[in-house]
């Protein structure tokens, strides 16, 4: 225990050390994020502080806020909490970071010892920062006596525009004597009560009441001291959204938070252009349907409630924003998923769920509040309340309550099925249904959508035959208005229907740009003489399909008879260009084909599974890059047909084939011929003469006895070389010219087998001087030399060092050499470059003769 005078002597230290601690920055601020629960991010922040002193360590607010207050002086630190609020702003606008509202905690003593409400005012213009975004919290207890000074001037600070807050709600017993006489902007439930959402069903009763009652005021409520998930997920339904707490953060001061930001460990701040609609969406108490104006069900218990829940929703998902305990229930026994809180579009279609979810989308779209009635996966029959909440302008997406009104107990059977489920099943082929009355022709459209199964009415109209005849035509395709125009008349119909107690004919119609088939039907309605509906089917690909079989059959005799005159096809495919499906009549070679399946639904991709598995590696990798169904259709319109060779490997051999494709237009339907061809022979054929012909260019530009490249080669490396030099593309070129010496006398003396030696030896020593470039023979003696590059660059000490071998060689009495070398310079030609180089090879010629005979 503290005594009484260790008590007087701190106090007296902190009164005393006040100012100080001020003006050393001994007070630290720390943040609390406030968080709300509809998209998990930073929605307010509370400023708390600590005061940090040298001698007495860390203290909490109330170890020293007392003090302040006796002293009056509890306004000074306000401020200083606001500056470091006010440039904690400023640092996230510069990091191009949302700013939150921030909380500042203001005592009742504030109020009486300066006008606090200027005091604020002007720092918080001084700094540049919006009112809105600084909230002033006061404890109930604040406003709790004399309380008519503290609202007047709370409403100043709300005129001002700055939010005002009211901590422990619920604390004591003037919170609804409060609530009359000022409106807050949200409300702080107390922390006592917060912590007994486990322990005490009282405790969570009051609390609903408490929210219920803010937001029937339009007020949003808070709770502080949030440690676990079901304290989340209670106040999340009930309508408490914003949430403060070690469940999600501790207090940190400001650096901690930047430094989160830069280690991607943030929560988050909220986009305050999305702040309305989260706000709207967390309104809403998941266990009060007054906000759907009907009378709700009397419940056996107070939470025991509909299956409830808030859901966002777009064209590709829909995830679910809140939720009560029993909708999640329904959700993991019913539905796909198991409970997960996203359900995506794509994929899903025809399975469990998908008219709920896409009934949900479409509501989100229109806003049009719906009952529709689903089946869940073991036939249970599932009724359920849409209805639109608000949209969120700056993604565009929508919250939709979704209210599960019953799931019936029986399971799927002939006898649970509705009449009204049956005739949506039925109308999700149809494009268009019209009801007519025969005796005054009038008619109403309907417009069936085949994905929700339901129906709608898109119009109605006086003569429904005058309407075909100048409307509905029009979108029949150019071949067949003559058979509408002469078939689909009143008298025709009738008398068919007389008949055959129906009407049917096909035809094409002009959807979406092109051409497609449709069923046109026509019944008499049974105990109702006058009146037929008429529907307009899709039948497209059926007839297609009829069609296709009927044109392979004569595609393949005619493919076959082809074949049988061309050998060298190996397969021929005809493919959709729209679709790819596609169908292969193959030769009689049948192991020799490239592999793809007589038919299929994608050619391209079917292609590439066998070129994995027969092209060389080289040859797949042009293949993967080529072959697709856009690039094709691009060589063709630029080129008129398609052409590429590729190789197939078997069994170690590779093989030449030939894919070769056009386009042509049978019926409307645009088709790709593609032909495998055998090209081996061909191709092996052809690279067999390029190596001949290689192999004699190379020999007539070689010197057959040395191997180096031969006077005919340097004469066209001139020329080329020429043509470099004429518009500036050659730069560093020197020529080097090399004579042997003795050739003659050792001809003479020993023959032209010891001379032709003595050449190779010379060439030899050339050859291994200059390693980099081009040595050619150009007469019996004599080799010249074309340097650019490493040799060019090291040209005086290779010389140098083929004089070293002729001074050796000199002693030994075997081959010298004379050498000659010139560099280019401007407006030379290679002939220019030779000459001097020529010249100066028969002065060193000279000159080494002379050596030797001295």
């Amino acid at each position: 225990m503290v005594s009484s005078d260790n008590l007087i002597e701190k106090e007296n230290y902190l009164i005393e050390n006040f100012e100080r601690a001020l003006s050393n920055e001994w007070f630290d601020v720390y943040y609390q994020p406030i968080v709300r629960t509809v998209n998990s991010r930073v929605c307010s922040e509370e400023a708390l502080v600590r005061w940090d002193d040298p001698i007495l360590g860390i203290l909490n607010p109330a170890e020293f806020l007392p003090v302040l207050e006796k002293m009056n002086v509890c306004y000074k630190l306000d401020f200083y909490v606001l500056n470091h609020i006010l440039n904690k702003m400023k640092r996230q606008l510069e990091l191009g970071l949302y700013v939150v509202p921030t909380s500042i905690n203001v005592s009742k003593v504030d109020f009486y010892s300066c006008d606090i409400v200027n005091g604020i005012r002007e720092r918080v213009a001084a700094s540049g920062i919006d009112s809105n975004k600084i909230v002033i919290e006061v404890a109930e207890s604040t406003i709790a006596q004399d309380n008519d000074y503290v609202i007047e001037k709370l409403r100043q600070f709300q005129s001002l525009g700055f939010g005002v807050c009211m901590d422990d709600y619920g604390a004591g017993d003037v919170s609804p004597i409060l609530l009359q006489k000022f409106r807050f902007d949200f409300l702080k439930l107390n922390m006592r009560l917060v912590n007994q959402i486990k322990k005490d069903d009282n405790a969570r009763i009051i609390i609903n009441e408490l929210v219920r009652m803010a937001m029937s005021l339009g007020v949003e409520t808070a709770a502080e001291g949030v440690e676990d998930k079901e304290q989340v997920d209670f106040l999340n339904e009930i309508g408490c959204i914003k949430l403060q707490g070690y469940y999600y953060c501790k207090p940190v001061p400001m650096e901690t938070v930047f430094k989160r930001y830069e280690n991607g460990t943030q929560i988050g701040f909220e986009n305050p252009e999305e702040k309305e609609y989260y706000s709207q969406v967390g309104k809403v108490n998941m266990y009060d349907f007054s906000f759907l104006k009907a009378e709700g069900d009397e419940f056996e218990g107070y939470f025991d409630t509909l299956p409830f829940a808030i859901l966002e929703t777009d064209e590709n998902s829909i995830s679910v924003m809140r939720a009560n305990k029993n909708f999640r229930l329904v959700l993991e026994r019913n539905f796909p998923g198991k409970g997960n809180q996203q359900y995506f579009f794509s994929g899903n279609a025809n399975k469990p769920g998908y008219y709920t979810m896409n009934s949900v989308r479409q509501c989100g779209k229109d806003g049009v509040k719906r009952i529709i009635d689903d089946r869940t996966k073991d036939g249970r029959t599932v009724q359920v309340l849409i209805n639109r909440l608000v949209v969120n302008k700056v993604t565009e997406k929508a919250a939709v309550a979704l209210v599960i009104l019953s799931v019936s107990e029986n399971k799927w059977s002939g006898d649970s099925m509705t009449y009204n489920y049956i005739a949506r099943a039925l109308s999700e082929d149809y494009i268009k249904l019209f009801f007519v009355d025969l005796d005054n022709n009038s008619y109403v459209e309907y417009n069936p959508d085949g994905l929700n199964r339901d129906v709608s009415i898109e119009r109605s109209g006086e003569n429904f035959f005058e309407m075909l005849m100048t409307e509905e035509i029009k979108s029949i395709y150019k071949d067949d208005k003559v058979i509408f125009s002469e078939t689909y008349t009143k008298k025709a119909i009738l008398k068919r229907i007389e008949k055959n107690n129906n009407f049917s004919l096909v035809l094409r119609k002009i959807i979406d740009g092109e051409p497609r088939f449709v069923s046109v039907k026509v019944v008499k309605l049974k105990g109702i003489n006058n009146q037929i509906i008429v529907g307009i089917c899709d039948a497209d690909e059926q007839i297609k399909q009829r069609k296709a079989f009927e044109r392979l059959k004569e595609e393949r005799s005619f493919y076959s008879r082809i074949m049988t005159l061309s050998g060298n096809y190996l397969a021929i495919y005809t493919i959709d260009s729209k679709t790819g499906h596609y169908t292969g009549f193959k030769s009689f070679q049948e192991n020799e084909s490239f592999g793809i399946k007589k038919q299929g639904k994608d050619f391209f991709s079917d292609s590439t599974v066998i070129a994995k598995k027969v092209l060389s590696d080289d040859d797949f990798c042009e293949f993967e890059r080529i072959f697709t169904k856009e690039n094709i259709l691009k060589f063709i319109k630029l080129n008129g047909f398609f052409r590429r060779e590729f190789r197939i490997v078997n069994n170690q051999v590779p093989k030449y084939i030939c894919l070769k494709a056009k386009v042509v237009v049978e019926e409307d339907i645009e088709l790709i011929i593609m032909g495998v061809i055998d090209i081996d022979s061909q191709v092996k054929k052809e690279k067999e003469y390029a190596n001949r012909l290689s192999a004699a260019r190379t020999k007539a530009s070689t010197d057959e006895l040395t191997g180096v490249k031969n006077k005919h080669a340097y004469a066209d490396m001139e020329s080329s070389l020429n043509e470099l030099l004429k518009v500036g593309k050659c730069t560093d070129l020197a020529v080097v010219v090399c004579d042997l010496n003795g050739l003659k006398q050792i001809n003479d003396s020993y023959g032209h087998k010891v001379g032709d030696a003595f050449i190779k030896q010379g060439c030899k020593i050339i050859c291994d001087a200059f390693s980099h470039s081009p040595v050619f023979r150009i007469g019996g003696d004599e080799f010249a030399i074309i340097v650019q590059g490493k040799d060019y660059a090291n040209l005086d000490e290779i010389i140098e060092s083929i004089g070293e071998i002729n001074r050796i060689n000199k002693e030994k009495g075997i081959v010298t050499i004379a050498v000659g070398f010139a560099r280019k310079e401007n407006g030379d030609t290679v002939a220019d470059i030779f000459e001097r180089s020529d010249a100066l090879m028969y002065a060193n010629k000279k000159k080494m003769k002379e050596e030797l005979n001295n």
